[in-house]
């Protein structure tokens, strides 16, 4: 009997699991936590939120946004834009990779033009 092929070469694959499972060098383990966050905005502010969503440096990090209104928002430090909007949630994952706190702002919603001044939320990143 034939072995069936992968869908994904073998080098891509090696790569995928390497990605998908951090090494953490000072327990010499791999980690596999992924920090699921959820967050809602409504009337352009973050409901329910306490301001600041606290991680680890080295942690996955997902920010699941749901919104009552298209918006773009950026997270300072990172350079990372996410789009949100009514048409479902949008899920953005990256790598908590520098230490300090960063705020999230508004590049507009409602298809309207600019930067919001105020944070909408800020992200903290502690180091391990």
């Amino acid at each position: 009997m034939k072995p069936r092929p992968s869908t994904l070469p073998s080098a891509l694959l090696a790569a995928a699991l390497l990605v998908a499972t951090p090494f953490d060098a000072q327990v010499g383990r791999a980690q596999t936590s992924v920090n699921r966050i959820a967050l809602e905005i409504s009337g352009r502010a973050v409901r329910h939120d306490t301001g600041t969503v606290r991680v680890s440096q080295g942690d996955t990090v997902e920010l699941v946004w749901t919104s009552d209104e298209p918006g773009l928002l950026h997270l300072h430090g990172y350079d990372l834009e996410f789009e949100v909007g009514p048409d479902g949630p949008s899920a953005y994952v990256f790598e908590a990779r520098a230490t300090g706190r960063f705020p999230i702002t508004s590049h507009g919603f409602g298809g309207e033009q600019g930067h919001g001044h105020e944070a909408l939320l800020y992200l903290e990143v502690y180091p391990r």
